[in-house]
């Protein structure tokens, strides 16, 4: 019964699952690419209906599109050429996708957590890479472009 209670408790505290729906600018300032490289500009188009999440990521003119299931089914995306397998499913008020893809013949496992804080106004993944060169941690901040409605 305490445990009920409790996990009753913290379902309430987070309440519904947070929406990332909006259009997000990277904030080079306050994110920190590990080993990796640092991109250009990065502006990325959210849209969360329902179970599923639909992105449109621009990094310098390049652009990715892919759409996930927030149920912890698999989805498979096409982004600059690779195949990327991913889970997504939310943990608390955290959604974590893992993914899994091929590129240039190098297999990597990546984990990002998506974060949105109390105003809604920044969003932050906290990833993890892990492939033939270890484990590379990053952390990308994204802030919230104003809609012009």
């Amino acid at each position: 019964m305490r445990l009920f209670l409790l996990m009753a408790l913290a379902v309430g505290a987070w309440g519904a699952d947070p929406d990332l729906t909006g259009t997000w600018r990277l904030n080079h300032e306050k994110s920190d690419f590990g080993r990796g490289a640092r991109p250009g500009t990065v502006v990325t188009k959210i849209r969360q209906q329902g179970g599923e999440l639909r992105a449109e990521s621009t990094t310098d003119g390049a652009v990715s599109e892919y759409r996930w299931t927030l149920d912890g089914k698999e989805s498979v995306n096409r982004i600059r050429g690779n195949d990327v397998k991913a889970v997504a499913e939310w943990r608390g008020p955290i959604l974590q996708v893992k993914a899994k893809l091929t590129a240039q013949g190098t297999a990597l496992a990546m984990m990002d957590q998506y974060s949105l804080a109390s105003d809604g106004k920044t969003m932050t993944i906290y990833r993890t890479i892990n492939g033939p060169n270890g484990e590379v941690e990053q952390r990308y901040v994204y802030d919230k472009v104003p809609s012009s409605n």
